[in-house]
């Protein structure tokens, strides 16, 4: 009786903070959470992945693959992507016999996605705050990252973008903790961070360079004696940074030598970003007229992306002068060092001209805006040889002009917000996007346009369906998943393809009769259909069969794809 009413007052203690009010990190997660994921629904029920990132939904059905084709193994991961938007997607696609909709819609990809979306916008507020930015700026700042149409766009398609912008902003985040603090464990996180996001996309490069600089700039300008002791003390905090990026890009590479022969597949393999784009005759700038064509045209499509970008960077830094608040431009080195890289890439080539390489600009206009309206520190801390230092700033507060200063910058990035939609879905800039957000959101009767972006993964589909009509039996049709992801997605019997990813796929492909094979997909073989390895192993098989067999039927494709596919009966004389 006696240990019933001590434990009664302690039940008491469990039961309110239980009902605790959730703190405003957990509210801001949630909510953004919440709304990412109906919109991702949206998406995946109303417009099914024809108007969803391409890029995205293949990555759905590598995870497939990896789970349950004819051969799952985790090789299958493939080796042109970074790994980590894959394996995060592993344990969703782990419930596909209890909810198929999670790969046959792509709806993995959509929660992943929005998980990540919503980890960012905290993140972002986090950094803000880490910034000397008000409460009130830190919320309304917050606001204009998370409504931002391309933010909303690509925390709901199931693209690669969301995770690495959260692993940018971790980053960012503990490196303004280590230039503030001069602490070593922040130091070491930014480079944990700066592996992940490397592991989620390989334009994390671009981060770590300007990461390093800052590193060693920070550490000689804040240590103490000669010019060889800050040196070595620069070379010791570099090496901490950078050590685990090393590791994530050596152990990836070495995996990949094992497994495929080649260290980094994504710059040798035939399926390659550099080779795709050369396969449909894009290219980089020869002349100097063409350059500065291109920058123009990269400048012009960030500011649809970010108009306010110019004037935020402008004003960034006159603060940042007049403050003398050098440890703000850590982040803002390491998120320009980014921008940069995609601006060079676009301007050589090296990407397609689409508005998602420019994603970035985003979170670097809100920190740029963060940095103008933060409150001014008494001091800042940054590394030296015997701990760290104080960097004077000005510790006056702002009067009603400084006041009104930041509700203007706040007001500019909330008016970009519409000015954004606007340029997102401008087809003069990114066509192939634009029709596909116009697709979903479009109230009135559908144009050539529309109509040929909502109708893009409709041939798949049929032709997925055709071949479960015949029910074949497994590992009796041939098909090179690089264009046809989506038909072995959208399979009930994904066990009766015989895919790139299989370990006997090559073997299969060299003699399909004595193989099992019974049928063989075959896309048309022009664009990047001239990479499908059936039509490299079995040229102008596309329009004769030659080397393969009958033709059973045509399936062609009306949207704006232009990848028509022809089913073909394997005879045993090939």
């Amino acid at each position: 009786m006696q240990g019933a009413v001590v434990l009664r007052p302690a039940l008491a203690v469990q039961r309110r903070r239980f009902l605790r009010r959730p703190s405003a990190t957990t509210l801001c997660f949630v909510g953004c959470l919440a709304a990412y994921l109906a919109l991702g629904c949206l998406v995946a029920f109303a417009g099914g992945t024809d108007v969803l990132g391409g890029d995205g939904v293949s990555r759905v059905e590598i995870a497939d693959r990896i789970l349950f084709s004819r051969d799952p193994h985790l090789a299958a991961i493939g080796f042109v992507w970074s790994p980590l938007p894959i394996l995060a997607l592993l344990p969703l696609v782990a419930l596909k016999p209890i909810f198929p909709f999670l790969v046959t819609g792509a709806l993995a990809g959509n929660i992943v996605s929005a998980l990540f979306m919503a980890g960012a916008v905290v993140q972002m507020r986090g950094l803000l705050a880490d910034l000397g930015a008000g409460a009130r700026s830190c919320w309304a700042l917050t606001a204009c990252f998370a409504l931002h149409p391309m933010i909303i766009l690509y925390a709901a398609n199931a693209m690669s973008e969301a995770p690495f912008i959260f692993f940018l902003l971790l980053v960012g985040r503990r490196l303004n903790a280590w230039l503030r603090s001069g602490d070593v464990r922040p130091l070491v996180a930014t480079g944990f961070f700066l592996a992940l996001a490397y592991l989620t996309r390989y334009e994390a490069a671009a981060a770590a360079a300007a990461v390093g600089v800052v590193v060693v700039v920070a550490t000689i300008r804040a240590s103490r004696g000669g010019l060889r002791e800050r040196a070595r003390r620069a070379v010791v905090d570099l090496s901490v940074v950078i050590a685990p990026l090393m590791a994530a890009v050596a152990c990836w590479a070495v995996i990949s030598w094992v497994i495929t022969g080649s260290l980094f597949e994504q710059f040798t393999s035939t399926y390659g970003n550099q080779v795709q784009l050369q396969t449909r005759g894009l290219g980089g700038a020869a002349t100097l007229t063409q350059v500065a064509v291109a920058l123009v045209k990269a400048g012009r499509w960030m500011i649809g992306v970010e108009p306010f970008l110019p004037l935020a960077l402008v004003a960034s830094l006159m603060v940042v002068v007049r403050r003398r608040s050098w440890s703000d431009l850590g982040v803002l080195a390491m998120l320009g060092g980014v921008v940069a890289f995609m601006t060079y890439a676009f301007v050589s080539g090296r990407v397609d001209e689409e508005l998602r390489y420019f994603i970035v600009a985003i979170p670097l206009a809100i920190v740029m805006v963060g940095v103008m309206v933060a409150r001014p520190r008494a001091a800042t801390r940054v590394p030296t040889a015997g701990g760290s230092a104080p960097i004077p700033s000005s510790a006056r507060r702002p009067g009603w002009r400084g006041g009104l200063c930041r509700v203007i910058a706040v007001a500019a990035m909330a008016g970009t917000i519409p000015l954004a939609y606007l340029g997102i879905t401008d087809p003069a800039l990114d066509h192939h996007e634009a029709i596909a957000v116009q697709a979903v959101v479009h109230r009135g009767p559908l144009g050539p346009a529309l109509s040929a972006a909502m109708t893009r993964d409709q041939v798949d589909i049929a032709v997925s369906r055709y071949v479960d009509s015949l029910n074949p039996g497994p590992g009796s049709v041939l098909l090179d998943d690089f264009l046809g992801y989506v038909i072995v997605m959208k399979s009930a019997h994904q066990d009766q393809y015989v895919i790139t990813s299989d370990t006997d796929f090559q073997q299969v492909l060299s003699d399909p009769s004595a193989n099992g094979v019974r049928y063989v997909l075959i896309p048309s073989d022009s664009g990047l259909g001239t990479l499908d390895a059936i039509n490299r192993a079995y040229p102008g098989a596309y329009a004769t069969g030659r080397g393969i067999g009958t033709l059973v039927t045509t399936f062609h494709d009306s949207s704006d794809n232009h990848t028509d596919w022809r089913l073909y009966r394997v005879s045993a004389s090939g």
